[in-house]
């Protein structure tokens, strides 16, 4: 999927997908017992256009590599597909697909992965020895964790391909806990990835 989680409003912090290398982690005081929330942010892979681009250009340069060949883009209310240049940041596309117009765009302009998405569901999960999921409450506001199940998986619904929404989660560490660094709960993002028409 072309979604990602994010540990910062500015989607500078992507939370890595399996790999821990940039973990939803936290310090935590077991001998007591601690309670910390976070508000995660979900978003489609995007970046901005390096330079402006007219309404015939096919070949477009993005700040940040993102994207692959064959992968749907839109700029604007612009569809693109990448035909080469794939994981670079020039790339060869084919303008106006899915009955959208071919228009100019600035610089800056944003550059989003081209699908919504329906269905999405994040869930705690324990990738390493004991399951400590059960710490995890997962709520779409902060108010709504404390009345959140533990360990429950949240409901998220639908997501536009230029949207980002956020929920809340919160991690309990019970008192006389020997863990302080907490790194090995993932929150899996599931869903349905739908190409914007």
């Amino acid at each position: 999927m072309a979604i990602h989680l994010y540990l910062d409003e500015q989607l500078t912090q992507q939370i890595s997908e399996g790999d821990f290398s940039n973990p939803d982690a936290d310090n935590y005081n077991g001998t007591d017992g601690e309670i910390k929330d976070r508000q995660i942010f979900v978003a489609n892979e995007q970046t901005t256009l390096a330079a402006p681009i007219d309404d015939i250009q096919t070949d477009i340069e993005l700040t940040e590599p993102r994207f692959a060949d064959a992968e749907y883009i839109v700029i604007g209310t612009e569809q693109m597909q990448i035909l080469s240049g794939g994981g670079t940041t020039n790339l060869s596309v084919r303008r106006a697909v899915a009955n959208t117009v071919a228009a100019s765009h600035a610089a800056d302009a944003p550059v989003y992965s081209g699908y919504d998405y329906t269905g999405l569901v994040v869930d705690p999960i324990d990738e390493f020895e004991t399951d400590e999921s059960v710490w995890y409450k997962l709520a779409l506001t902060q108010a709504e964790l404390d009345t959140a199940t533990q360990s429950a998986p949240l409901n998220i619904g639908a997501k536009a391909h230029n949207q980002t929404i956020s929920f809340w989660r919160r991690c309990t560490v019970l008192s006389g806990t020997p863990v302080q660094n907490k790194i090995d709960i993932k929150l899996r993002l599931t869903g349905t990835e739908n190409p914007v028409l």
